[in-house]
């Protein structure tokens, strides 16, 4: 059968206010160095968002630029066709 150990008899320590305070004083000063190193990796990360919505903004601008161009292109031949056509009917018209 297994019997259990008995813990041993320590000496009581009560801890002082400031055994307390320099306790919680270091776990904050953890816990800030470890919010500083996360908030240091965001910053970068949101430098590099930055530069790529950046670039994004200007691919999309350019692409707009160059439909607007097209339609342009598109509108000036859609006229000239109709314009076309029209003059055939009148020729086979008059030639009737």
């Amino acid at each position: 059968m297994f019997r259990m150990k008995r813990a041993k008899k320590s000496d009581t320590y009560e801890p002082t206010l400031s055994d307390v305070l320099g306790a919680v004083q270091t776990g904050f000063e953890k816990i800030e160095n470890k919010f500083e190193e996360r908030f240091d990796g965001l910053e970068y990360r949101m430098t590099a968002i930055e530069k790529r919505t950046g670039a994004l903004e200007d691919a999309v601008e350019d692409m707009k630029e160059t439909l607007d161009g097209v339609a342009r292109a598109v509108d000036k031949d859609s006229v000239k066709i109709l314009d076309h056509e029209r003059r055939i009917r009148r020729l086979e018209k008059a030639n009737v």
